[in-house]
């Protein structure tokens, strides 16, 4: 189930296309949408990780399922830049509570004595995801031909199915709500590792990086298409391209599962240097005086974005789950997700005001050499993890 309502997997497909083409907004517009949302986003996590202890992983995920339903329904129906930016906000905040469903499904694996097992069994959520959102990009162009808002009703339903399924789940555990009876530290102020703080940080900047550098080189690809062809040739074009950026995202995550044991503390190495190279590609894509290759080099930089975002959040997410007690899961999930929304609002809030002045080419340009920082930060974390080994063999 979390493979289907894992994000809105009409929507990811025709995003950019379908706030310009059917909302009419401008580049600076979609970046703003998502700088206010993950504003919102970061001021309200840290609020209702209290909210989360209190009703529990259950229905925090219930509720999530909920917002994304209606997030969905304003980014259809929605008029004006202030309903889509009210959308915009409810997609991010469902996340805030839907997270919890990582919570969730440790704590059950632990009811069956199985938590080795979590980052197997949640990596196989993620290829049912991948896939389908590979299916869906198929599509997606067609679909959006058809109508615009085709893909966003088709989104919807989907939202009403998961809604239906996750009021059959539930966390059978003891911490699906965290109270004193199995929580003494409940009112002390948790004090997390250094390793931690800098894993959060690392994955605020990946996730900046990631998704302000996906929504942007989407943005240049489809741009550099619009210079040669007309609106439905590009919309099928692009949606070939998307296709097969969802079909890497697929294969980068099968063979994930199957090396992640092996490669252990190489990971966050391996990612974030693919990740970097992934935006040299675009950059050097875009000067190609060659269309071919040009849009070949394009095309395989966007593939490798999509390709290491859901191995990065799974491995930091596991780590994380290892580094902390049981009854911290909660809150070190939400940190997780607060610093993944800062990073996001940092870094489509510079480039909003970037594209007041500069190029689409610039604001690559600088995604990549924050891409390089994240790699000289993931070095540095990298070490610290070598000599945490000790403590990973032991829990």
């Amino acid at each position: 189930m979390k493979g289907l309502t894992d994000d809105l997997i009409f929507f990811i497909a025709i995003d950019t296309l379908f706030f310009t083409v059917a909302k009419g907004l401008s580049a600076q517009e979609i970046m703003l949408l998502t700088t206010i949302s993950s504003f919102v986003s970061i001021i309200s996590r840290l609020l209702f990780v209290e909210v989360i202890k209190r009703i529990g992983n259950t229905y925090s995920v219930r509720l999530g399922i909920f917002l994304l339903f209606l997030s969905s329904c304003f980014l259809t129906f929605g008029t004006s830049f202030s309903w889509l930016a009210i959308g915009k906000t409810l997609y991010e905040l469902s996340f805030v509570f839907k997270e919890m469903e990582n919570v969730m499904l440790r704590n059950n694996l632990s009811v069956l004595g199985k938590e080795e097992c979590y980052a197997s069994i949640a990596n196989k959520g993620m290829i049912v995801y991948a896939f389908l959102t590979f299916f869906v990009s198929l599509v997606s162009g067609i679909i959006f031909n058809i109508s615009p808002y085709l893909p966003m009703f088709l989104g919807i339903l989907t939202c009403i199915i998961g809604m239906i399924i996750y009021s059959f789940m539930r966390d059978v555990s003891n911490y699906d709500v965290i109270d004193d009876a199995n929580c003494t530290k409940k009112k002390e102020k948790i004090k997390f590792d250094k390793i931690i703080w800098l894993i959060f940080f690392s994955y605020a900047i990946f996730f900046g990086v990631v998704i302000a550098g996906q929504h942007n080189s989407k943005l240049l690809i489809q741009y550099e298409l619009s210079d040669l062809y007309n609106t439905a040739n590009v919309s099928l074009y692009l949606g070939v391209i998307v296709a097969f950026s969802r079909l890497a995202r697929l294969l980068f995550t099968i063979v994930f599962g199957k090396v992640y044991d092996r490669l252990k503390n190489k990971t966050i190495l391996l990612l974030t240097t693919m990740l970097f190279l992934s935006f040299v590609l675009i950059v050097i894509g875009y000067f190609c005086p060659v269309m071919d290759l040009k849009f070949f080099l394009m095309a395989l930089g966007f593939c490798f974005i999509l390709g290491v975002r859901d191995p990065f959040r799974l491995y930091t997410q596991d780590i994380v789950l290892k580094l902390t007690p049981v009854e911290e899961h909660q809150v070190a999930i939400s940190y997780i997700n607060f610093f993944r929304s800062t990073g996001i609002t940092m870094c489509t809030l510079i480039i909003s005001l970037v594209l007041l002045k500069c190029d689409m080419i610039c604001v690559i340009i600088g995604i990549l050499v924050l891409a390089f920082i994240e790699v000289m930060l993931a070095v540095k974390i990298y070490r610290l993890l070598y000599q945490y080994q000790n403590k990973f063999s032991n829990s």
